[in-house]
């Protein structure tokens, strides 16, 4: 099994959802397993935060067209295997755009987030300015089943949504679930995403996407739930 892949398939890829009641997934786990050799990945806890602008147009775009937008996040992982002792953040710019998902991402200490977000270290040009704030915190439970740099597939449960303050999104301690406090919503579900380079998919997997994916976001559907945010009277799921 590989390592949490930082290659081309979380780069630049094609990539498709599911959303499973809790009681079929073990049977999709299962099958998955069995594609790579009988091996059960072990859990990594996630806590990722949103941030978006005055007037929230990211969370508005994701809710309007979530097959065409963009999300600034960050994500810390439990346990983060690469951090050798570091308390350290990922901050991502996510564009998605018609089922090909591009990622930048850089890797910094959690003491340097808020000079990144205000563009001081110039690393991800596309947050630069100062004026986004954090909106939404996440946290759920991810499996990863991967055995090629060409595909893979998260498995994420226990998927909570968290209202986040600035002081707390920023603050030189890591986020864990524990710290943001009892969630203000749930979201029973599980939700699969299948991740790959344009690959050929094993025919079962491939076969999952010909009825066209669903379109599920954490950031749409936690800001529908935690805010009532709506855009058109729609609101996003």
């Amino acid at each position: 099994m590989l390592s949490f892949a930082e290659g081309e398939v979380t780069r630049l890829r094609r990539e498709f959802k599911l959303v499973l009641g809790e009681s079929a997934a073990p049977a999709f786990c299962g099958r998955l397993s069995r594609e790579l050799g009988g091996h059960l990945p072990p859990p990594t806890r996630i806590v990722s935060v949103y941030f978006d602008r005055p007037g929230c147009p990211l969370a508005e775009r994701a809710l309007r067209t979530p097959d065409d937008c963009l999300k600034v996040r960050t994500k810390e992982y439990s346990p983060d295997l690469g951090a050798g002792g570091q308390q350290r953040v990922v901050l991502e710019v996510k564009r998605e755009r018609h089922g090909l998902t591009q990622k930048r991402r850089v890797w910094v200490p959690r003491t340097d987030l808020g000079r990144v977000l205000r563009g001081g270290a110039g690393l991800l040009p596309l947050i630069a300015g100062g004026s986004l704030v954090p909106v939404l915190a996440v946290t759920y439970k991810r499996h990863v089943y991967q055995a090629t740099q060409e595909w893979r597939v998260t498995v994420d449960r226990d998927i909570a949504f968290h209202s986040i303050s600035p002081e707390l999104a920023l603050s030189q301690l890591s986020l864990t679930a524990e710290r943001l406090g009892p969630p203000q919503s749930m979201d029973g579900r599980v939700v699969v995403e299948v991740k790959h380079l344009g690959c050929e998919l094993p025919e079962w997997l491939a076969s999952l996407n010909r009825g066209g994916a669903p379109a599920y976001s954490k950031f749409a559907e936690g800001m529908a739930r935690v805010y009532a945010f709506a855009t058109d009277g729609v609101v996003g799921g």
